[in-house]
């Protein structure tokens, strides 16, 4: 009989990101149900319209920073799961892992304002805040060290990246679990001529660079796909008439702006992954990637794209040449897409489970 398996989640359900889609992938490949403070079953329904994953909602809203953090740990500590074993996706849900239960620690990164985004985070907050949140973050990350340290057993991790930072950060090792993406759902048509950028506008992802490198570039349309943080709003309207911002779109639009484009940038700092750069490929779309973190791990250099500095001037360059002959990269794309589809990480999370369940024993 196969182990009942629960997947402990402090992401709330309220939007579809690339976390939001591992957790359903993750729960469908292990027949696993879903543990999270609150979810919002219509976003659920996007990227799951056959209900192919049981949610478990505790219907708790986490608060706002800086009490969402002990709130969801708390949550978790009270919380009693009655399975064989547990995934617990972030250090809020690792409160409620139990010796009593095999769990795995399945880390999409450690916290990154506590540890390597530290002193960036730092420099991001007004003037009359650092002092308090230099002494909360230090508090939180003795706490998160020891805690770990003492009480996991098993960790595994999204990418060689995050495998490192895992290292540095608390002296264990851990296996790596590459996030799916599944391939039949993407197609290719022909390039429309715009370029395509996705995720969330905030300091994280430096669409500034973006804005400066086409703002070079007139005669090219970028199409920005993601949330505008309240904060960042003086981007958008600074950005140049060749830059459209598109907000939020449903999975269906999101799948056809991939198939028309003619290309793909991204410029996170140090990206743990990122999964957009492949759902890109497996349009075959070559991509525009800073080289840094994951983006190494899953964009080849002058066959599925290019890794550049992230600088305006190399990512102007970047797409000024692939624009030469995007078609080139096409097959490319595709097969390097394929290498992380989704029967291949069904095939090894279940072999990650059973390691675990092994060495619990």
């Amino acid at each position: 009989m196969n182990p009942r398996v629960a997947i402990l989640t402090g992401y709330e359900f309220l939007v579809i990101g690339g976390a939001e889609r591992l957790l359903l992938d993750l729960a469908e490949a292990l027949g696993a149900d879903i543990i999270t403070p609150y979810a919002n079953r219509d976003v659920i329904r996007a990227y799951d319209p056959e209900n192919r994953v049981n949610v478990v909602s505790l219907n708790k809203k986490l608060p706002a920073e800086p009490f969402r953090q002990l709130f969801g740990m708390l949550l978790f500590k009270r919380l009693k799961p009655d399975y064989d074993a547990v995934i617990c996706i972030d250090d809020m849900a690792l409160r409620s892992i139990s010796k009593d239960i095999p769990h795995i620690y399945y880390m999409l990164s450690p916290r990154r304002a506590m540890y390597d985004m530290y002193y960036y985070f730092i420099d991001s907050q007004p003037l009359h805040t650092r002092a308090a949140y230099r002494i909360v973050l230090s508090i939180f990350r003795s706490l998160d060290r020891r805690y770990v340290k003492k009480n996991v057993k098993n960790i595994a991790c999204i990418s060689h990246t995050v495998r490192s930072r895992i290292f540095r950060t608390y002296g264990k090792n851990a296996g790596v679990l590459y996030p799916p993406v599944h391939v039949e759902r993407y197609s290719y048509r022909e390039s429309e001529g715009f370029w395509l950028s996705v995720g969330r506008i905030d300091k994280w992802k430096r669409v500034d660079l973006q804005i400066e490198a086409f703002r070079n570039i007139p005669g090219k349309e970028l199409r920005i796909v993601g949330e505008v943080y309240p904060e960042y709003r003086s981007i958008v309207e600074n950005a140049p008439p060749n830059i459209t911002f598109m907000g939020t779109v449903s999975e269906e639009e999101l799948r056809d702006l991939y198939s028309r484009c003619e290309g793909f940038i991204t410029t996170a700092i140090d990206e743990d992954f990122g999964l957009t750069p492949l759902e890109a490929m497996a349009s075959g779309k070559p991509v525009v990637a800073a080289k840094e973190g994951g983006y190494l791990e899953t964009v080849l250099d002058g066959y599925t794209g290019r890794l550049v500095s992230p600088d305006p001037d190399a990512i102007r360059s970047a797409v000024n040449e692939i624009a030469g002959d995007p078609e080139k990269y096409r097959d490319e794309c595709i097969k390097r897409a394929e290498s992380f589809n989704f029967d291949m990480f069904k095939k090894q999370a279940q072999d990650l489970l059973k390691k675990s369940l092994i060495t619990e024993k």
